[in-house]
């Protein structure tokens, strides 16, 4: 079995239904024209994921959200920060609406991500020019981390680290769960996926009126990050095309 094999298969004893990179590209661009968008230069490309480099820096072939759609989209719009958390808020999902091209549209992909190192060690990688494996996500690990080990852990607002103190603060009432998960980043890793789809759900029912086409598609990603000699998974939880005047908050 070669190494890209065993890699695979090690993503998918963790993610069953995760497939690469490329693989998800080609189905969000066939989405895209199943829904009347051929053109896709009138598509504007909105994330929503984690501002680690290993989601932005990969080689030609060997790349993610970002690289796989710049030749053919608009963007991106980043409107994400640390683990995802759509940061831009209202402002960000308001400004995505000004920016769509004429007749255009915006597709919003969204996720947080998780390292998988070729030794098989969730929520590790080899980052490029390292000797030693490192966290990833290492915001969310550096939450986990505090939620397990503060009996009385209370983030709070420090102005000079607002996004991991918000990051934090999303995660607290889910902490029982986590502490009493196998295994608690990847639990952790799942419940800000659905914090973050809340969020922009809740941000475009809020905005819904500034979209002048009235209708917006999101992809919902979990990425498996692995190593720079491989390709990156994604694990495609929600694809969908929404009419904004009857989306609801979730």
């Amino acid at each position: 079995m070669s190494n890209a094999d065993s890699l695979q298969n090690m993503v998918r004893d963790h993610y069953p239904n995760a497939m690469s990179s490329a693989n998800f590209k080609k189905e969000v661009l066939r989405f895209l024209v199943d829904q009347g968008f051929k053109d896709v230069s009138k598509v504007l490309l909105a994330v929503s994921q984690c501002a680690d480099d290993v989601n932005a820096l990969r080689d030609a072939d060997v790349t993610v959200v970002r690289r796989h759609f710049s030749s053919h989209l608009l963007g991106p719009f980043e409107l994400g920060g640390l683990a995802g958390i759509p940061y831009g808020g209202l402002t960000g999902i308001s400004t995505i609406a000004h920016h769509v091209p004429d007749d255009g549209i915006a597709l919003i992909v969204y996720g947080p991500h998780i390292g998988l190192s070729c030794k098989g060690h969730l929520g590790k990688l080899m980052r490029p020019g390292q000797a030693h494996e490192s966290a990833a996500c290492g915001s969310l690990t550096l939450a986990v981390q505090n939620i397990m080990t503060q009996d009385h852990f209370a983030p709070y607002a420090d102005p000079d680290d607002l996004e991991q103190g918000t990051l934090e603060r999303k995660l607290l009432p889910f902490k029982d769960q986590i502490v009493q998960s196998e295994n608690p980043l990847k639990t952790a890793t799942d419940i800000v996926y659905s914090i973050i789809k809340a969020s922009i759900y809740s941000y475009l029912h809020t905005k819904r009126e500034a979209f002048a086409l009235g209708r917006v598609l999101l992809a919902g990603t979990i990425t498996i990050n692995t190593s720079p000699d491989h390709d990156d998974y994604i694990d495609l939880r929600d694809l969908e095309a929404f009419h904004l005047r009857n989306i609801e908050s979730i």
